[in-house]
């Protein structure tokens, strides 16, 4: 194959944009101000919250609620939980690099009830767009599955919970939305480490998360891309690509995939990545000192405003850890998490490379 790292330091956007599709189905575009994603109620709480699908979500296995502008839920796992309430005190170092945790709340997870057992049945035509591609990229050789205007939390909801009609209560984490305030948000969610597995996970998911790792990039990197959304001005709607789409890349698809998601229309966001770079060495110095973790299984959110309107000076960019439902605590451990470092440093170094080669 092509060396891809080479090529895509000169290659226009278009072209990039082209050779990452991976199938006619799988660029999909969603609009911004999709109905279904902002208005259709699909759980309530005992108080009578109501909660909407997350319209912002390209990753995770559960799908995310929003309630309350500026907040963001989802399903409360134990080691997670544990880590947010207890982050001031056992890793203050850590809180600005994390959403923020505004507590929890129980979710009445109830189709019947609150009409989400016909969500799955709307579509509009209107908001969806799919460009072909005929390039045999190894990021080409699988299609990914495809996606409706309604995003990745429509499909996790519909295989989660829409096929249980029987009610239950769910306790949800309630965390600071980090799209909150942008614009045109485009999000990126990067798998960290060489291990993704819990300490308590059983032979057979251990053994399926290591070969996992040891297919993709995990295991050279030290990262992987899970899921990404880019805001397109000229027509103005959202690209996706999936978990599925990540797990075909190969070291040298990274370099492409890494411009195609800084790119909004034809045009490189130099600006979106030196701050991306800044802020991640912020990071790696802070997880340099930190001790007694494994963030096993975690991921990094990468965002920046893809609104061309919004003066340079003023572009807004963040990047979060996310996921501690894998976390390993032990007093113990004197040293730093080396999968996720290895993940940071290689992280840097793509996106020094593709500053250097834009100079």
């Amino acid at each position: 194959m092509a060396d891809v790292t080479t090529t895509a330091a000169a290659a226009p956007i278009s072209k990039l944009r082209t050779s990452l599709s991976t199938s006619s189905d799988n660029l999909e575009a969603l609009s911004p101000n999709a109905p279904s994603l902002t208005s259709r109620v699909i759980a309530r709480s005992s108080v009578g919250t109501e909660f909407y699908l997350y319209k912002h979500q390209v990753g995770g296995h559960k799908p995310l609620l929003r309630s309350a502008p500026g907040e963001v839920c989802k399903p409360a796992l134990p080691l997670e939980l544990q880590f947010y309430q207890g982050l001031a005190s056992t890793y203050p170092q850590l809180i600005p690099f994390v959403p923020t945790y505004l507590g929890t709340i129980v979710v009445d997870l109830h189709p019947s009830s609150n009409g989400s057992d016909n969500v799955a049945d709307r579509t509009n035509s209107d908001s969806v767009a799919s460009t072909k591609s005929s390039s045999t990229s190894n990021a080409t050789r699988r299609p990914s599955r495809s996606m409706d205007h309604r995003g990745v939390s429509l499909i996790l909801w519909n295989k989660e919970i829409v096929r249980d009609q029987a009610s239950f209560l769910c306790e949800y984490l309630v965390l600071g939305d980090l799209t909150q305030g942008y614009m045109r948000p485009c999000v990126l969610d990067i798998k960290m480490g060489t291990r993704q597995h819990g300490a308590d996970a059983s032979p057979a998911k251990a053994r399926s998360h290591s070969v996992k790792c040891a297919k993709t990039t995990s295991a050279t990197l030290g990262f992987r891309l899970c899921g990404m959304q880019i805001y397109q001005p000229a027509d103005g709607r959202y690209v996706l690509r999936d978990k599925h789409w990540g797990r075909l890349l190969q070291p040298e698809d990274i370099p492409p995939a890494l411009r195609f998601f800084l790119s909004t229309g034809d045009a490189l966001r130099i600006d979106a990545v030196e701050q991306l770079a800044s802020r991640l060495r912020e990071l790696q110095a802070v997880i340099e000192r930190t001790t007694g973790i494994r963030f096993w299984g975690a991921s990094l959110l990468l965002v920046y405003e893809g609104d061309l309107a919004v003066p340079s000076t003023t572009v807004r960019t963040d990047v979060r850890l996310i996921d501690f439902a894998n976390c390993h605590h032990d007093p113990s451990l004197v040293t730093p998490d080396d999968g996720l470092l290895l993940g940071l440093d290689n992280l840097i170094a793509h996106l020094d490379q593709i500053n250097a080669d834009a100079a």
